[in-house]
């Protein structure tokens, strides 16, 4: 019986988050923010990001679009998203 609870507990279902339109608010500028940092990235790291993270292209693939080698991709992507960081926090 007391295995039969601990599996009852262990296996429900956690609550629905309840959204609200100040929460759709927030996650729409903070959407608009990172969009702003994107904008201001070199050329060749945007792209990078944007195929990866937007697109969901595996690293074999955004080099054959890039028409570089895998290496270079990782570590473009690598440096961009270091630099979205520092251009999100300006953005503050």
């Amino acid at each position: 019986m007391l295995r039969r609870r601990a599996l009852t507990r262990r296996f429900t279902e956690p609550p629905v988050p309840v959204w609200s339109a100040e929460n759709d608010v927030v996650i729409a500028e903070d959407r608009r923010r990172v969009l702003r940092a994107l904008a201001r990235l070199a050329p060749r790291q945007r792209e990078a990001i944007v195929l990866r993270y937007y697109l969901d292209l595996p690293e074999a693939e955004i080099a054959s679009a890039m028409g570089v080698g895998v290496g270079t991709v990782k570590s473009t992507l690598s440096r961009g998203l270091t630099a979205l960081r520092a251009r999100y926090e300006e953005e503050q």
